[in-house]
C-alpha cells in the first residue's frame, strides 16, 4: 500500500495556475527538449575543455605540443630556406639585370647626344661672325685643308692657289665644302651622301675656285696686289739630281699657303674688331640720346 498522499482532485471550475502547485505553492515544470539539448552540450564542451587541461597538465600533452612547434619550426626553416636559395638569389639577380641594364641604356642615351653633337654641324656664316668666332673659324678651316682636303684628295697648287686665303668668295667656298664633308662623313650619315660628296660637292668647289680666283692673275707662288708689291719670286732652282715639278702639279700643301694665310687672317680679325668697335660705340651714342648715321644719305638722324 503506497502511503504517499496523491494529489487531491481539482475543484470542478478551478484551473490551475502556472507555475503553482495544486496546492498553491512554487511549481518548477520539467525541462523542454530544447533546453536539454543546450544543457547537454554545455556539459560536453565542459568535458572536453577538462580533458584539454589534463593533457596540457601531463607529459603527454606537453609533448603534443612540442611536436607541434618542432613541426612549425622545421616549416619555418624550411620557408626560410626556400627564399634565402631561391627566390633571393632570383631577386638579387633580377637587381643586378636592372642595374646593368640602366647602365647600357644610359651609355647608349650619351652616346646619342654625343653623336648628336657632333652632327650639330652649320654652315658657317662669315659675314656675321665675331672676331673671336672667326679666329676659331680660321683655324678649323685650315686645319681641314691642310689635314684632309690637300693630302687625301690630292688638291694641287692649281686648283688650290697659294693665295686662297686673301680671297673671301674662296674662304666661303671651302668652308662650306669642309661643312658638306663633316656631315657627310657624320656616323648616321648614310653611305650616299659621301658619295655625293666626292661626285658634286668637291668637284663643284673645286671649280668654283677657278672662277673667284683669276688664273691669269693669282699664279702658284703669285697674287694680284699693286703694281710694284708683288709677292711672287723666281721658284727655287732644283738641287742635283731632282726633277723640277711644276708648280701647278705640286700639291696645295701648307707650306705654300700660309704666309697669305697668316696675312688674311691678321687682317680679317682686325676688319672685325674694328667693326665690332665702331657697333658698340654708335649702340652708346643711341643709348645716350645721340645721333645715328644715315647710311643711305649720309647724314646724322636724330633719335
Amino acid at each position: 500500500m503506497n502511503d504517499t498522499p496523491s494529489d487531491p482532485p481539482e475543484e470542478p471550475g478551478r484551473a490551475r495556475r502556472p507555475g503553482t502547485a495544486p496546492d498553491g505553492g512554487p511549481y518548477n515544470p520539467p525541462p523542454s527538449a530544447g533546453m536539454a539539448a543546450a544543457f547537454g552540450e554545455t556539459r560536453r564542451l565542459r568535458e572536453e575543455v577538462a580533458q584539454l587541461r589534463a593533457a596540457v597538465s601531463d607529459d603527454a600533452g606537453r609533448g603534443e605540443l612540442r611536436a607541434l612547434i618542432q613541426d612549425l619550426t622545421a616549416r619555418h626553416v624550411e620557408l626560410a630556406s626556400t627564399v634565402s636559395e631561391g627566390l633571393a638569389p632570383e631577386l638579387g639577380a633580377l637587381r643586378q639585370f636592372a642595374t646593368e641594364e640602366l647602365g647600357r641604356q644610359r651609355q647608349q642615351l650619351d652616346e646619342v647626344l654625343q653623336t648628336l653633337g657632333r652632327e650639330r654641324n652649320p654652315p658657317v656664316d662669315w659675314p656675321r661672325l665675331t672676331a673671336a668666332e672667326a679666329r676659331d673659324q680660321w683655324a678649323v678651316l685650315a686645319r681641314w685643308i691642310a689635314e684632309v682636303l690637300v693630302p687625301w684628295y690630292e688638291i694641287t697648287r692649281e686648283e688650290l692657289p697659294d693665295c686662297w686665303a686673301l680671297h673671301r668668295p674662296a674662304v666661303i667656298e671651302l668652308s662650306w665644302l669642309r661643312s658638306a664633308h663633316v656631315q657627310a662623313y657624320a656616323p648616321t650619315s648614310p653611305p650616299h651622301v659621301a658619295g655625293e660628296w666626292h661626285q658634286r660637292w668637291r668637284p663643284g668647289a673645286i671649280a668654283r675656285l677657278a672662277q673667284v680666283i683669276d688664273r691669269r692673275l693669282c699664279r702658284p707662288g703669285e697674287h694680284l696686289v699693286p703694281q710694284g708689291e708683288s709677292r711672287g719670286g723666281p721658284p727655287a732652282p732644283p738641287r742635283p739630281g731632282e726633277r723640277l715639278i711644276p708648280p701647278s702639279q705640286q700639291l696645295a700643301e701648307g707650306r705654300h699657303w700660309q704666309e697669305n694665310y697668316f696675312a688674311a687672317v691678321q687682317a680679317d680679325l682686325q676688319w672685325r674688331t674694328q667693326r665690332e668697335a665702331e657697333a658698340a660705340a654708335a649702340d652708346s651714342g643711341v643709348r645716350q640720346g645721340g645721333v645715328r648715321p644715315d647710311p643711305g644719305e649720309g647724314r646724322g638722324v636724330d633719335v
